[in-house]
């Protein structure tokens, strides 16, 4: 059976947070809200909960999963470099709907960055999904809370629609206003690269990038 637990999107509770990391610690799968969608959320270093992940989304397992980052200091510890290139993007965009794709660090499950040796990674400007990547320790899942192919969950009401009881927790936040998603950019070699533009724009990312 799911657990819903309702959180206030604004100024989200520490017990309430404590319930839904519980979760995270267990090794299980949750659905909650950021600034663009819900996304599905696991600790990134358990590959159990992972690889459930590409279950329940049927997902491609060829396909890589974004993570969340609670600071930068977090963000060093599972990235090989952090370039001068992403640290003017960080300062500027940074917490926002910005995922930048690094160079793995070791330490990264192969399932997360499949054969690409990148990894997508953001923080989250969304008062749940920070509180969760904080108060866990370490970082979780970014991943849209939907069947592969399909639209994005904006309300809890969607996520159950797509999963039912498949889930062990949904955090209700309220509705996600729609959104275009994050803006993902590859960092990850000397060049930059636009892969997909978003909330942020293409011509923001060139201006922010010549001006580093």
């Amino acid at each position: 059976m799911t657990t819903i637990l309702h959180i206030d999107p604004k100024h989200p509770a520490d017990g309430d947070i404590d319930q839904a990391v519980a979760f995270l610690k267990a090794g299980q799968v949750l659905a909650y809200p950021t600034e663009t969608i819900y996304g599905l959320g696991a600790d990134v270093l358990n590959r159990k909960a992972v690889k459930r992940i590409y279950e329940l989304k049927a997902r491609d397992v060829g396909l890589p999963i974004s993570i969340l980052v609670a600071d930068l200091a977090m963000l060093r510890e599972f990235v090989a470099e952090v370039s001068d290139a992403a640290l003017s993007l960080i300062r500027r965009f940074w917490p926002g709907p910005l995922t930048i794709l690094f160079p793995a660090a070791p330490k990264i499950p192969k399932e997360l960055i499949t054969n690409t040796s990148k990894i997508g990674i953001r923080i989250s400007s969304h008062p749940i999904a920070a509180a969760l990547v904080s108060r866990f320790g370490g970082p979780i899942t970014t991943t849209s809370a939907n069947l592969s192919g399909y639209p994005p969950s904006l309300t809890a009401k969607h996520i159950t629609k797509y999963f039912g009881e498949k889930l062990s927790c949904i955090i209700d936040g309220g509705v996600c206003e729609p959104s275009k998603g994050s803006t993902v950019v590859d960092l990850s070699e000397e060049s930059m690269r636009i892969v997909r533009e978003g909330e942020i724009s293409a011509d923001e990312i060139i201006k922010c990038f010549q001006e580093k």
